[in-house]
């Protein structure tokens, strides 16, 4: 069969765009599938998707393509009867050449069977289907989550579709309340979760995660009201929060309101997920009302037990409370009730494995070939009810077409014809001791002898480093892997590109970021000695989704473990790392940066495991401020030994500047004014104080010694 899945912009973060990629991928293993995006507004997929799927696009709006500077009069909807969903207020608002194409896509496909995947594409596919291919909608939030005005629309465009798919029971249960006398087919199947590539978590981590784009429906400020509860039972665990969205702001004011900045981390979108699903020990779900239920699905198949707040929908038709995951109530005291559900897990490592296990084997249920045969038994179901009409792609021997465009494909990658053109896809796993694995699959590569190289980006003094790619095989099939020992190389400090060259001497290009796992760097021993020296690295992708690594080369550092900001003083805790940090007399020194002034100098107790505790008074940073904007560097100086630079640059985040986020306070200067003192990280990860003059707010020294 020939499959249509249509989706608003293939190109944005989102769980409809991820379950559909999905979805896509797992149909492809047995037919002919296609997606059919109205807009694209990126170069690459968020979520790609597999070989067998095309992807084509109707409208590109991308910044250098012919349409990106569509009149906004072509941005008022041509008066087509659709849902008014919340497409048309977000970045993407309808055109008419891109509704025009729509039709005209709908009118003259040669698909048997097309799916919309939100109300907009619903409304759609409804007017300008035809009756000759199944028309199938999906539903990927609930129908209460819509508001009454949609509804309506989306249930006149329901009854004119062969059939339509929740992703839950309950909202099936939903839908056929509110349409008890539609012809359509109202089933319900549910979210497509492949196993992951990665790693599954050991559990071991103090990390408990959420997932889930930051908007007030997700509840976050319950779940930080929550977590403030376990810190303090609890303090060496830390809550990291994934996804993005506008509320972003507003929650680092709470997380700072709370005292959470060192324990609470909002991280931004990733994806994949599973290499960070495999950092946790505990995934959690504030609110009750998730839709979907991938998120708990997938943080299930990476081994972590979930902790949600109960629902009519997918936390509780997935977790059953107490073997798998813990439930908790949706009303009364919901907050506590989420904090003693976590610390419960936190404080019994025993059951948070066996939950752990039994959340891996509930996850196989949501496997691509369970989720692909349920859509295939509602295809079926949907033919016998119109007549068994043979699909027409097979009346037109089009799945000949598809099998031979499909021997075309494979007869290409076994040439070679044109796989250097584009970058090829590389694979990182950091070992535990902190060693690099590269992965690269070799069968979308010519053949010959290919080697990985690794190019420092800015000091053009260091030299590259070649590794060679090996076979995992004699027999030559499979990935080709390279490993860089932690043991035995160096890399110095800075960033360093990923390249592929084909030869000792070929031309090398860059490789796009595969999968990088780097949960291992969470170890306890992550900055580790090699031949003396204290070394960090993480591989990451670029911004351009390019494979990269950020390396730290210290023989001595100090290790901010924690920074807390008081109305009188800055309080900073560690701990020494590297060789040449031990048996030395330590003092503090905040110096002004390019001037040899010393603003506050001290002795500093390190004691015999190398952990030190600092305290900052403002009074001595104000005394000596400049009068203008400043930054000052933070160090400890050993007695006979080495200057270590307070800095943050162990664990597996490559750039914390935006993650590890301190609150700033204001404090009177000598002058009878205000200082504002921040303390913040640098790109090399060095803790500063930045200072400047401020008299546009009210001191919050005064406003915390009078509470």
């Amino acid at each position: 069969m020939k499959i249509t899945l249509l989706l608003y912009d293939a190109y944005r973060i989102s769980a409809t765009v991820r379950a559909v990629t999905r979805l896509a991928t797992a149909l492809a293993a047995r037919h002919e599938v296609e997606i059919v995006s109205c807009y694209r507004t990126a170069d690459r997929m968020p979520f790609a998707a597999g070989d067998g799927v095309r992807v084509r696009t109707l409208v590109d709006l991308r910044p250098n393509s012919r349409y990106c500077s569509v009149d906004r009069a072509d941005l008022r909807r041509p008066g087509i009867v659709c849902p008014q969903d919340e497409t048309h207020t977000g970045p993407t608002p309808p055109s008419r050449l891109g509704e025009a194409r729509l039709a005209a896509r709908l009118r003259d496909t040669d698909a048997d069977v097309v799916i919309a995947t939100r109300p907009y594409l619903v409304g759609f596919l409804a007017q300008y289907g035809l009756s000759d291919y199944l028309r199938i909608g999906q539903e990927h939030q609930t129908r209460d989550a819509h508001a009454t005005a949609l509804r309506s629309d989306l249930d006149a465009a329901i009854a004119r579709l062969d059939a339509y798919v929740t992703l839950t029971q309950g909202d099936l249960r939903t839908y056929r309340a509110a349409l008890p006398t539609a012809g359509t087919r109202l089933t319900s199947i549910p979210v497509c979760c492949p196993a992951p590539d990665a790693e599954p978590s050991t559990g071991d981590s103090r990390i408990v995660l959420a997932a889930g784009r930051l908007n007030p429906a997700k509840d976050h400020d319950r779940l930080l009201d929550a977590f403030a509860k376990v810190v303090a039972l609890h303090p060496d665990w830390t809550l990291r929060i994934y996804g993005s969205g506008r509320e972003r702001t507003r929650l680092r004011s709470r997380i700072e309101e709370l005292g959470l900045y060192n324990h609470v981390l909002l991280m931004g979108a990733r994806t994949p997920m599973d290499p960070e699903w495999a950092k946790a020990a505990i995934a959690v779900v504030p609110h009750g009302t998730e839709s979907s239920g991938t998120t708990i699905v997938e943080a299930m198949g990476c081994g972590v037990p979930v902790v949600s707040t109960d629902g009519d929908h997918a936390p509780r038709e997935i977790i059953t409370h107490g073997e798998d995951g813990l439930l908790t109530p949706g009303h009364g005291p919901v907050a506590d009730a989420l904090a003693d559900a976590l610390c419960r897990l936190i404080e019994n490592g025993t059951e948070r494995r066996r939950m752990a296990a039994a959340a891996t084997a509930n996850a196989e249920r949501f496997r691509p070939e369970h989720i692909t045969a349920q859509y295939e038994a509602l295809f079926a179901d949907c033919r016998h009810e119109l007549g068994g009409a043979v699909p027409r792609s097979r009346g037109r021997a089009s799945s000949g077409g598809h099998r031979m465009r499909r021997r075309t494909r494979l007869l290409v990658e076994r040439l070679g014809a044109g796989r250097s053109r584009s970058a090829a896809t590389v694979n990182c796993r950091v070992l535990g001791g902190g060693s690099l694995l590269f992965s690269v699959p070799m069968e979308r590569l010519a053949p010959g002898s290919w080697e990985l190289m690794l190019h420092p980006r800015h000091d053009g003094s260091v030299d590259s480093v070649r590794l060679p790619l090996e076979r995992h095989t004699h027999q030559g099939d499979g990935p080709s892997w390279a490993l860089l020992e932690g043991r035995h190389s160096e890399l110095a400090d800075g960033d360093w590109d990923v390249h592929l060259a084909r030869g000792s001497g070929g031309r090398s290009r860059r490789v796009r970021a595969g999968l990088i796992e780097t949960a291992h760097l969470l170890d306890p021993g992550s900055l580790r000695p090699a031949q003396g020296e204290g070394q960090t690295w993480i591989p990451y992708a670029t911004e351009e989704g390019a494979l990269a690594l950020r390396t730290w080369l210290r023989s001595a550092h100090a290790e901010v473990t924690s920074v807390e900001v008081g109305p009188e003083a800055l309080r900073l805790t560690g701990s020494l790392q590297g060789r040449a940090a031990r048996a030395h007399h330590y003092r503090f020194q905040a110096r002004l940066q390019g001037v040899a002034v010393t603003a506050y100098n001290a002795h500093c107790h390190v004691n015999l495991r190398g952990d030190f505790d600092i305290t900052i008074p403002f009074g001595e940073i104000a005394e000596h401020h400049p009068g203008n904007d400043a930054t000052w560097e933070l160090s400890l100086i050993a007695y006979g030994g080495p200057e270590l630079r307070l800095g943050m640059v162990s664990g597996d985040l490559p750039d914390r500047r935006e993650i590890c986020v301190f609150p700033a306070v204001r404090y009177p200067d000598s002058c009878g004014g205000a200082l504002s003192l921040h303390p913040q990280l640098t790109h090399d990860h060095d803790l500063v104080l930045r200072t400047k003059p401020s008299s546009s707010l009210p001191l919050r020294r005064t406003q915390e010694s009078d509470r």
